[in-house]
């Protein structure tokens, strides 16, 4: 008779001042087991329920099928109606106004439980995300109870992980450990999370700290025992991934070493390219460089693709101005003929790489500690136009204690006695 008064819909004074007399704990197992009777599957009307149907479809209202519902007993909504005057959910909520945070928590957790339980019963997930609502509303409260804030997130971290939602299982398991650090269901909900978003890592670190609290927990064990299998896999496959890598290097190191350490030769940043080509050693052990010239007054360049170290300049010269070869489209005053020309290179033009970033740069990489230091104006190492005598041999230039080759060898090339030349070599024109 109490629980018609104050929940089934014989609301009348008396019923209220019933209700304003009992106790806290009576009206919140009251309210849980409204909430509970929400929560449960639904089975189909009572007889009671049928009756009251029936009865409403006799004498049907103005406002249509919608009312039935709410002229109901509390005990049989499946949800709460959304009229603000019904007298039944006025003394529902006056009841929830008069819990304390912590009881309002407290209820929100019983209905989650409820909730889960009916999913897992069924394993339906619209039950699952009912949980994760009620759960969700528990800590909304923020009622200021650690403990009951820390099953509230571990249960919502549980049907996460039921859902699938293993980002949001472990955050929140994470979150519970931070409350009570000897929680071992949240430990082993985040282990599992983490575990299942392959961070295997801190997968192993839960897990161990589970076992830790919990030698027994066979769960947790399973899971150190997966991840631990995980990582050695994953520690294998970067050993050979870095043997492979290592393999795919050695000609470049191999390259790299012979230039730096047998040629003592000095090799900068790359800053002009021919194509993609790179230095090679043939079968006869010399080394092959694709060589640029170029021509500052114009910015026109030429390029020789193979050029051996054992070769002169002036070899090469000789092929290029022969009076076979066509003449230079840009040069109508004809000053860059056989006899005019001068060739010069730049002088620590770039800062030598050490043998590690020279075999990236030869590999095709680029290295990410890569410093580059532009061409300074003053000091022992300042930059300046050096001329180059035509009878050397490539690898003698290459060779010079001033020249840092800026990826590929690179010869300036001006016509002599020109007006060009003088401020070529004067301050008239920069350096770079």
């Amino acid at each position: 008779m109490l629980l018609k008064t104050l929940v089934c819909g014989c609301v009348t004074k008396r019923g209220q001042q019933l209700s304003q007399r009992l106790a806290p704990r009576c009206r919140l197992h009251l309210l849980q087991s409204w909430r509970q009777n929400l929560c449960a599957p639904y089975r189909g009307p009572t007889l009671a329920a049928a009756a009251m149907v029936e009865a409403s479809n006799a004498q049907p209202s103005a406002a249509g099928d919608a009312t039935i519902v709410e002229d109901l007993p509390a005990v049989f909504w499946d949800e709460m109606p959304t009229n603000n005057d019904n007298v039944d959910l006025a003394a529902i909520n006056a009841l929830i106004d008069e819990q304390t945070p912590v009881e309002r928590a407290e209820s929100h957790k019983n209905q989650g439980n409820e909730a889960l339980k009916t999913g897992l019963k069924h394993r339906k997930k619209f039950y699952f995300r009912e949980a994760v609502t009620a759960y969700t509303k528990g800590l909304d409260v923020q009622c200021g109870d650690s403990i009951v804030e820390t099953v509230l997130l571990s249960n919502r971290a549980q049907v996460h992980l039921q859902l699938g939602n293993d980002r949001n299982a472990l955050e929140d398991s994470l979150r519970a450990l931070q409350l009570d650090t000897n929680n071992v269901k949240a430990c082993y909900r985040a282990a599992r999370a983490a575990y299942n978003l392959k961070q295997y890592s801190k997968a192993l670190t839960l897990a161990e700290q589970g076992i830790a609290m919990d030698a027994g927990a066979s769960e947790l064990k399973r899971i150190q025992q997966d991840a631990q299998q995980h990582l050695q896999a994953e520690e294998q496959r970067a050993v050979e991934r870095a043997a492979r890598e290592k393999a795919k290097r050695g000609p470049a190191q191999q390259l790299a070493s012979t230039l730096i350490s047998l040629r003592n030769w000095q090799i900068g940043k790359p800053q002009l390219s021919i194509g993609g080509r790179k230095p090679f050693v043939a079968e006869d052990s010399l080394v092959h460089w694709p060589v640029m010239f170029v021509y500052p007054e114009t910015m026109q360049t030429d390029a020789v693709e193979d050029f051996v170290e054992a070769d002169s300049l002036q070899q090469h010269l000789d092929v290029m101005f022969s009076p076979d070869a066509p003449p230079l489209d840009w040069d109508d005053e004809h000053q860059y003929t056989r006899d005019k020309l001068e060739l010069y290179y730049l002088s620590h033009a770039a800062r030598p790489l050490p043998l590690e970033q020279l075999t990236e740069v030869l590999y095709g990489g680029w290295p990410q500690d890569l410093q580059d230091a532009a061409p300074q104006r003053y000091g022992p190492k300042a930059s300046k136009w050096c001329r180059v005598s035509e009878k050397l041999l490539l690898g003698e230039v290459l060779a010079k204690p001033d020249y840092v080759i800026p990826g590929i060898p690179v010869f300036f090339v001006v016509s002599k006695g020109s007006d060009y030349r003088k401020r070529f070599l004067s301050d008239e024109i920069p350096l770079f």
